[in-house]
């Protein structure tokens, strides 16, 4: 598991003339297929995802098959240099896609740049891809940007595993990706301060009377109690900066859970919308804002949640200005890692 914010990985073995390896001007319409499932996956994914204790074999093998897994390249014309950047990101929409890359676009024009996104259940191809490509445009050092809203999740103990930060994964045994470039491992931007930033902006936004006011944060969240205490523990710092520097009466926060069993992510709505309506009950008003991102599905899925009982502020953390302050940020410590 990683220790601290940097993890550095020397000397991985190459993997020559994989099949991973995609085309770097087809870049932005790849996707890995995903197979019939045999019934030693279909049991391995139960074990480890308890929502697909509810579903049929057909509707998990439906599900993977719509879980697109993309590469390619940041800006219209892959570039080159010793220094790579490879961003990693759950995956979204068409919508949220356009502008997760948009956010890394001045990083794109710098140095040559990749994004893989999805969840790498049944595959790492998409991440093998993206890494070798980086290493053909002349990257000898890659820095790996895990861009999720999570430090704690299966989506991040999976990446861990495919490259060798973990024993065990945390969907299927997937490739763990080969390379002789030196990989720099960073932090999510999780915890960082301009993470409480940017949700201040966006609470004053919908602000009327601060002083009025029960703020809610509202996050994806991870499956497990364990990851979701340790990700509570974060979200209780933003909550206490945006509590002192935006003067609002109260600051509460919370997970959903969003892939958690189904009455997991009810019991966390049914607190929110608790809080929510005890307030309004008092005569004071509700402003939610959220982790996400973009503009996702789970967004929507959270403006649901609040309805009727909150102002819902739907804006990504990647649609504000400072995101991209916290990407700058990580790039020019790493680089000057990597010299």
């Amino acid at each position: 598991m990683k220790t601290g914010f940097v993890k550095i990985l020397i000397g991985l073995p190459l993997l020559l003339g994989t099949t991973a390896v995609v085309n770097a001007q087809t870049d932005h319409s790849q996707h890995a297929g995903h197979h019939q499932m045999t019934a030693e996956q279909l049991a391995e994914l139960r074990s480890k995802i308890q929502l697909y204790d509810q579903y049929s074999d057909e509707q998990i093998m439906a599900g993977m098959a719509r879980m697109k897994n993309l590469w390619g390249w940041v800006g219209d014309t892959p570039k080159n240099g010793r220094v790579g950047v490879l961003a990693l990101a759950h995956g979204f929409k068409e919508k949220g896609n356009q502008q997760f890359t948009t956010a890394f676009e001045e990083v794109g024009e710098q140095y040559p740049t990749t994004y893989a996104f999805g969840m790498a259940m049944m595959t790492s191809e998409h991440i093998q891809a993206a890494v070798t490509s980086l290493e053909e445009a002349g990257a000898q050092t890659i820095i790996i940007l895990p861009t999720t809203t999570a430090d704690h999740s299966t989506l991040t103990h999976q990446w861990d595993y495919i490259f060798g930060l973990e024993e065990e994964s945390a969907y299927l045994d997937v490739p763990r990706v080969q390379t002789q470039a030196r990989l720099i491992w960073t932090e999510t931007p999780t915890a960082h301060p301009i993470m409480a930033e940017i949700m201040l902006d966006y609470a004053r936004e919908l602000s009327r009377d601060p002083a009025n006011e029960l703020v809610i944060i509202m996050g994806h969240g991870p499956q497990s109690a364990e990851d979701n205490a340790k990700e509570l523990a974060i979200l209780s710092r933003h909550a206490d900066y945006i509590a002192r520097e935006g003067g609002f009466m109260d600051v509460k926060f919370a997970n959903v859970q969003d892939d958690a069993p189904t009455e997991v992510r009810a019991g966390n709505v049914a607190v929110i919308r608790g809080w929510a309506q005890d307030a309004l009950d008092q005569g004071h008003e509700v402003v939610v804002v959220t982790t996400a991102l973009t503009q996702s599905g789970v967004v929507a899925r959270m403006k649901q949640d609040v309805e009727g009982v909150a102002r819902f502020n739907d804006k990504g953390l990647m649609q504000h200005p400072r995101f991209g302050a916290w990407i700058d940020t990580v790039i020019e410590t790493r680089v000057a890692d990597a010299n």
